[in-house]
């Protein structure tokens, strides 16, 4: 039963959730480490909502939207997340560059290899075929980070400092990346692989407890990890580009020849990882919205989002502040995903009778309300 849940919290620390993470330590110090920690919250009762629907229900999110409501209302919802993603290439694309320059590689032969066995991974549209290359992916990625957090050998007292829930709120520097970590938390891929993959793999009724802690430790694990790459930010706070392999390099050179490797394989794990959970997220979404699953379809789809977005990352290389401002837009661009999620899951028909109870519905609209008034907040200080 192991992987669906799991992937999709590793995954979730992509390199947009990275860079956000470093960005957040180097401006703001140990403060974040609360907003990280506070995060799993949401970041589980979202999730184990959709992995409720994959499992219980037997259905992706967008499978489940064009039955209970319609195709065309599966497909528009579907629209948004399909752009986002681009731009989520971009972010994959962009981190893979730097890990492949942090281990002096030769970059664009090595990013048209992993184009290809990314290509090869998704399009054979097997879920458990593609989850045996993923799972070993993300224990790196969690190695990798943690590895890192404790050669940078942080203060334990600061650390505790750091778990004040007394922050600045307010200060628009704050509140913008306090939005961008909250986007960072919940992305609209998210919801369509968990409840996809959990289908897929076709969980049932009785494996609902066994999938909720997974998705339970997922989640802790998530989020300390962001905890860790908080911490990484904090020691390298010199750097005013993180996706600028000169600065890094530069930074990293106190830290001894572990540094680049580590933040190397980092990137690297994060970015594939990711590049294969959202083309299967996007796919299942916008396929399963317009019914239409053939191999053709599927290739459209990922030919669409991918390679304008490595051909972009090869011609251009300033993607921080692209990644940032995507982080806060997610909390605006979910809205709709999270509304019709909240509906599925209360609805008798489509969760075969085990809909949500009232204390767990107030729940997840609770966070859903948190969710949106974070973005809201990080898009005034945007203005």
């Amino acid at each position: 039963m192991f992987g669906p849940a799991w992937l999709v919290m590793m995954a979730d620390i992509d390199v947009a959730s990275i860079v956000t993470g470093l960005q957040s330590g180097a401006t703001w110090g140990y403060r974040m480490i609360f907003i990280m920690i506070i995060l799993t919250i949401p970041l589980f009762v979202i999730q184990d909502a959709a992995g409720r629907l994959g499992t219980v229900g037997g259905k992706g999110l967008g499978e489940a939207i064009r039955i209970r409501y319609s195709g065309k209302t599966a497909a528009i919802l579907s629209i948004p997340m399909a752009v986002s993603d681009f731009l989520e290439y971009v972010a994959e694309y962009a981190g893979i560059s730097i890990g492949i320059m942090l281990l002096g590689l030769p970059l664009i032969p090595l990013l048209l290899l992993i184009y290809v066995f990314h290509a090869v991974v998704v399009l054979s549209r097997n879920y458990r075929k593609a989850e045996i290359i993923m799972l070993p992916i993300s224990f790196v990625l969690a190695a990798s980070i943690a590895a890192s957090a404790v050669l940078f050998k942080p203060n334990p007292s600061l650390v505790l400092s750091g778990l004040s829930p007394l922050q600045p709120y307010g200060n628009p520097s704050f509140d913008y990346l306090l939005a961008a970590n909250i986007g960072a938390v919940i992305m609209p891929w998210m919801l369509y692989f968990h409840s996809g993959a959990d289908s897929r793999k076709k969980l049932k009724t009785s494996d609902l407890r066994a999938e909720r802690l997974e998705t339970l430790i997922g989640a802790i694990a998530s989020e300390v990890l962001m905890a860790m790459i908080v911490i990484d930010g904090i020691h390298l706070r010199n750097v005013n580009d993180f996706l600028n392999i000169d600065e890094l390099s530069h930074a990293l050179a106190p830290f001894g020849s572990a540094a680049p490797f580590l933040l190397a394989m980092g990137f690297l794990a994060a970015g594939f990882l990711a590049l294969v959970v959202i083309s299967m997220a996007s796919a299942w979404g916008v396929l399963e919205a317009v019914g239409r699953t053939s191999r053709r379809a599927f290739l459209s789809v990922y030919l669409m989002e991918s390679l304008p977005a490595l051909v972009l990352v090869i011609l251009y290389s300033n993607y921080v502040e692209l990644m940032l401002d995507l982080m806060v837009l997610y909390t605006i661009i979910i809205i709709p995903s999270l509304y019709v999620l909240g509906r599925l899951v209360t609805d008798p028909n489509i969760m075969k009778g085990l809909t949500y109870k009232p204390w767990e519905s107030a729940m997840y609209w609770a966070m859903t309300a948190v969710i949106i008034i974070g973005g809201i907040a990080g898009l005034i200080s945007m203005i």
